[in-house]
């Protein structure tokens, strides 16, 4: 078979008037075969389209027309031409078939306009031309982008499928951005329709905003929760405008914690009896301190930290202080009532305790809230912790060895344990030797192991939650993400691998406090021992602070700061003391559920570089992702993950760098842990 494109029969039929190239050929069309229309004429691009013996369409007869599709021969050859048939076919219709995606298009092209114009030489870009007049009735090379842009920020009603298609993901069109931030001249002066789309008024009013914060952190506590609770109803509506999802709204998204602060802090926690007020705190005054710790979070290490912890501490200080000094006076009323409160743990078969040092009740109910997510039933109680709240005197009791112990001096909170005839230190070795010699299976952090036949359960530790307060102080609100995820992966491996339940207990809570804890002075001869928030006492003085008694001796005396104060100076995380925060622990029982979460992805659509996905699931909390290596989140290649649609159906938009590569569409619960995932190729077609 030979094709030659522009030459016609007439030029083969006599040697004599053929061109001498081409008169080695004359004689194949004798002894061959010539294709050509019906009418014995020779065939065009236009009579191939619109004939019968060719494909049939239906195609517009103007000029335009004709220069579209001569321009897009290559598409054309490689299109489902059955979606042509039954329609009559403009310009248009023959420009898209190069420009799939004429919106994507202009905002590549917005965005770098440059490379968009060097990567589309040629007759794609005479397609994408002709397109952007007659979709939005722009010429690209009569028209600069911030002109444009300018016509984006007043709602030219033209434009409004690419403001909502970048609306979408700006993340992808950065440069858009930065054309909307600095648009030509034409575009000065003129006030946007939507202040939402003007990148300038979003970065105005986060300056303000932060100006009111640093304002607000310097007036009465009563008078700082109002302004902030009116800055929300002000600015709580910019979390909902894009420049959010782009990382412009720092301040924005900073006030959704700090109003839950403002609320809830304006009333300390109450109760009539220490019983009743460590109900209270544990139903609804934990959320006071998430929320303070969430937007200590929002900031590391800059001027807008620096802001953001003082506004958190006029806030929350008063609430944490008069919150303590409540829960002080009850502990003093009975304290041998407030010992005799605390709660123990026992071991049970086929559960497996899991101790959290300093798991406080803030992170416990975000830890109770991620495991539900996995259908596992969870069950958040609280108890008493032992005084004073540190890990030596408090672990004890949260073991099933809380007996055959006892309190000697009480210098460093070390209880002793009976070994045969004979009282020691209950230091690491001996609790793990005694929880042995209970039946009790030790797990260490990687291990999980059950034990066979009868059993008392097992006992394992995790997290290091206290030990990065003590190091990192008020950085630790940037690590308790990093802690929940370690507990919450070694709940779920455990209750995986065929423990019925898991027990989750800790020692204390602790207080953290941006710019440090007030300093208490106690002179150093009324006492044996002094930490940041206890203190043993020498004798029996009279001291002007609190005194309570030692949970494993009733007749060592105990000092604690009033309030949240600190008997040491610079502490902005401390624990040992009586306040609700260090006192009242959380008790949590995980268990399996009934049901899991599933999911199939029933079908994988591409248009261009637009990835349809349907899935079917019991859980439509799922996302969907797409990425290099479906185990690994750091590859995905979109901007973010999707949830489902009502139809149980999710869109993707990527740039075209990926077109072509191999990826995998991945079903993420809202943890992240994959429960479906289908290998695709990006941009291919059905």
């Amino acid at each position: 078979m030979l094709y030659l494109p522009r030459v016609s029969r007439q030029e083969l039929r006599a040697a004599g008037d053929c061109p001498p190239k081409l008169q080695p050929l004359v004689e194949l069309q004798y002894r061959g075969r010539v294709w050509h229309q019906s009418n014995g004429s020779d065939w065009t691009v236009r009579a191939f389209l619109i004939a019968e013996a060719g494909l049939g369409l239906d195609v517009v007869g103007d000029r335009r027309t004709e220069e579209a599709f001569l321009r897009v021969l290559p598409w054309l050859a490689e299109s489902d031409l059955q979606a042509l048939k039954g329609r009559r076919l403009d310009a248009d219709d023959f420009d898209k078939l190069s420009v799939e995606d004429p919106v994507r298009d202009m905002l590549r092209w917005l965005d770098n306009p440059q490379g968009f114009e060097t990567a589309a030489k040629g007759s794609r870009w005479e397609s994408f031309r002709a397109l952007s007049k007659s979709e939005f009735g722009i010429y690209p090379d009569q028209t600069s982008p911030g002109e444009i842009a300018a016509l984006l920020l007043r709602s030219d009603p033209k434009l409004d499928r690419i403001w909502s298609r970048f609306s979408e993901a700006p993340q992808l069109y950065l440069g858009v951005a930065k054309q909307l931030r600095d648009p030509m001249s034409v575009g000065q002066g003129m006030l946007a329709l939507d202040p939402s789309r003007d990148p300038r008024i979003n970065e105005a009013e986060e300056g303000d905003l932060r100006r009111e914060l640093e304002k607000a952190a310097s007036v009465p506590h009563l008078d700082a929760c109002r302004r902030v609770l009116e800055l929300e109803t002000r600015h709580g509506a910019r979390r909902d405008w894009l420049w959010a999802r782009t990382g412009q709204s720092p301040w924005a998204m900073a006030l959704r914690p700090l109003a839950r602060l403002a609320n809830s802090a304006q009333k300390p926690i109450g109760g009539a009896t220490l019983v009743m007020a460590a109900a209270t705190y544990a139903e609804n005054g934990w959320p006071t301190d998430a929320a303070a710790m969430e937007a200590l979070a929002c900031f590391s290490h800059s001027g807008d930290a620096v802001v953001m912890s003082k506004v958190v501490r006029a806030l929350y200080e008063p609430w944490l202080d008069a919150s303590a000094r409540h829960f002080q006076i009850l502990v003093a009323a009975d304290p041998d009532k407030a010992r005799m409160a605390v709660g123990v743990c026992k071991s049970e078969k086929d559960t497996c305790l899991l101790f959290v040092d300093g798991l406080r009740m803030d992170i416990a109910g975000q830890l109770a809230a991620r495991l539900e997510s996995h259908a596992f039933r969870v069950t958040l109680a609280h108890r008493l912790a032992p005084l004073p709240t540190v890990t030596a005197t408090a672990k004890p009791a949260a073991s099933p060895i809380a007996y055959d112990i006892k309190g000697d001096s009480g210098e460093d909170f070390t209880p002793l344990i009976k070994v045969k005839s004979q009282w020691k230190p209950l230091i690491a070795p001996l609790f793990r030797d005694r929880l042995e010699k209970e039946g009790v299976e030790i797990l260490d952090a990687s291990e999980l192991l059950i034990p066979a036949g009868t059993n008392a359960g097992g006992w394992t530790e995790c997290g290091a939650i206290d030990s990065m307060g003590h190091s990192l102080q008020g950085d630790l609100v940037h690590q308790i993400e990093t802690e929940l995820k370690r507990i919450e992966d070694r709940v779920s491996s455990l209750l995986n691998s065929g423990w019925r339940r898991v027990h989750i207990v800790t020692d204390h809570g602790w207080l953290l406090l941006p710019g440090g804890l007030p300093r208490i002075d106690l002179p150093g001869y009324l006492v044996e021992t002094k930490w940041a928030r206890c203190a043993v006492v020498k004798g029996q003085p009279d001291l002007p602070v609190p005194v309570s008694i030692w949970y494993w001796n009733p007749a060592v005396r105990i000092a604690s700061p009033p309030g949240i104060g600190s008997f040491r100076a610079n502490e902005t995380y401390a624990h040992g003391g009586i306040s609700p925060q260090e006192c009242v622990v959380p008790d949590l029982l995980v268990e399996r559920g009934t049901t899991t979460i599933s999911a199939k992805i029933t079908s994988i659509e591409w248009r261009r570089m637009r990835c349809r996905i349907r899935v079917e699931t019991n859980n439509p909390s799922v996302r969907v992702d797409l990425r290099k290596n479906w185990k690994e989140q750091a590859t995905s290649i979109v901007a973010a993950r999707k949830a489902l649609d009502a139809n149980g159906e999710a869109s993707l938009v990527l740039d075209d760098t990926h077109e072509g590569a191999a990826a995998s569409v991945v079903v993420v619960d809202v943890d992240g842990n994959v429960i479906a995932h289908q290998t695709t190729c990006v941009g291919e077609k059905a």
